[in-house]
């Protein structure tokens, strides 16, 4: 097994460097040069996907489909929409002007900010990784990735493919752990771009306030999934489950748990085991992910009631958790007190709606929220309770993976957006331009201005 990287094996401030030349150099700037780096880096990904699919499975024990659909097919779809669209987002923007500036044109242009950091999480290792960086890319940016060290195999493929794509000044991929991110914490980047936890978010954001810099944080929270007595429970049943328990419930927009009318709760958890054994019907599943490393396998763990209901045998030596739904959870058990982030789903009980309520107010702001009902009125009351990155109605995760609908969080589940003409935003700034002609100006304000108020009161009412 190959070593992994440190931040002795970087240079950073040499590398910071020749990308800031790079970019000063212009040469990320036209359009067509950003459309032939996407072609590149596009051509390059399809030509990979097996070893890709192969990088999540050695990581992550991801099921190839899996693995081909959120991160490796995703990605792929976002460097076509690029290609496809990247022209029109880019073209300037007609602004009117004031009848005193006559004759005159004013539009607003996107440019890019400079270099620009990617942090990016191991539970989606490709598509968080890359998928930023696309549109970094394709708004005229210089980019230096840092990948998780928790995916090496995803990392030093990523690291390669990027390398086979682009000149290193362009985009490189500094891999390593905890001290390489401190290293990248000291550095001057003109937009900095994080997926991962609260904690180290905050870092981010504070070495990004030190230089004056925008941030986007990706970060979490324990994302609820609301079920109203006005339901089609078995369908309800048969969405949450799959999305709950996709990549073992290691998906940062995943339900956290559920709260359903007590009224329900014993359906939905016959519906529910039932589905579960379905899905899994053996154990190991080839078919569930495996947790990343020990040290979550055991966090999560530890985050189980005896009274859950699991389907199969836990298998530490092969990182294989079994799915646990949890009965009549309350807020004082330990998987009700963070995000759980693994194959658990506890579900919460509410006597009515004023019940429901309060327990809404109590939430801090999460990615997403789910809701189930047939009312339109009830799901508004949802949507205006508890502000969220997303919400999505009768559905799980569906929100997440459009790529034209902006990606990313509120308060604690982070700021900014990214995904599609999104991304392009995020990594561009709008800047306002005006061009005037030479001929004579005939409202030019200058000294002397005796008598000029008067008149200027009357042209301007």
């Amino acid at each position: 097994m190959t070593a992994e990287p440190d931040c002795s094996d970087y240079d950073l401030p040499s590398i910071m460097e020749a990308q800031r030349s790079y970019f000063s150099s212009g040469r990320t700037r036209p359009l067509e040069a950003r459309m032939e780096a996407l072609s590149r880096f596009g051509t390059e990904l399809e030509n990979r996907i097996d070893e890709l699919l192969h990088a999540l499975s050695e990581d992550l024990g991801k099921p190839p489909l899996e693995a081909y659909l959120a991160e490796v097919y995703f990605l792929i779809s976002e460097v076509r929409l690029y290609r496809k669209k990247l022209k029109r987002w880019a073209r300037p923007k007609r602004a009117g002007n004031p009848f005193y500036f006559f004759p005159a044109r004013s539009e607003i242009r996107r440019d890019a900010f400079g270099t620009t950091l990617i942090a990016s999480a191991w539970n989606y290792p490709l598509q968080l990784a890359l998928a930023p960086a696309v549109s970094a890319i394709g708004a005229g940016n210089t980019v230096i990735l840092k990948p998780s060290e928790m995916a090496p195999a995803t990392a030093a493929l990523m690291a390669d493919i990027v390398a086979n794509s682009f000149d290193a000044a362009h985009f490189t991929v500094v891999q390593g752990g905890p001290e390489v991110g401190q290293a990248l914490l000291d550095q001057n980047f003109d937009a900095w771009f994080y997926t991962g936890s609260e904690r180290i978010g905050r870092l981010y954001a504070e070495a990004a306030a030190s230089h004056l810099a925008p941030v986007t944080l990706e970060l979490g929270g324990k994302c609820p999934c609301i079920i109203d007595t006005e339901v089609n429970l078995a369908t309800a049943v048969d969405r949450i489950i799959p999305g709950k328990f996709f990549n073992a419930g290691q998906t940062c927009m995943a339900p956290d748990y559920v709260l359903i009318p007590d009224s329900l709760h014993d359906r939905f958890i016959e519906e529910a085991s039932k589905i579960l054994h379905e899905l899994y019907p053996e154990s190991p599943s080839p078919d569930l992910a495996r947790i990343v490393n020990s040290t979550h396998f055991d966090r999560i763990r530890a985050l189980i009631p005896e009274n859950a209901i699991r389907v199969g045998e836990d298998d530490r030596d092969d990182l294989y958790l079994a799915p646990a739904i949890v009965p009549n959870a309350n807020k004082t058990l330990p998987c009700m007190q963070e995000e759980i982030f693994g194959p658990v789903l506890p579900v919460v009980t509410y006597r009515d709606r004023t019940g429901l309520f309060h327990h809404l107010e109590e939430l801090t702001s999460p990615l997403a929220v789910y809701a189930f009902s047939k009312n339109d009125g009830f799901l508004e009351e949802i949507a205006d309770a508890i502000p969220s990155g997303s919400i999505c109605f009768n559905d799980v995760i569906k929100q997440a993976t459009n790529l034209n609908l902006p990606f990313g969080g509120v308060h604690q589940s982070g700021m900014g957006r990214y995904r599609g003409e999104h991304g392009f935003k995020t990594f561009s700034y709008e800047r306002a331009v005006t061009k005037r002609g030479f001929s004579k100006d005939m409202f030019a304000i200058k000294p002397p201005y005796e008598g000029q108020l008067q008149r200027m009161r009357k042209l301007l009412r």
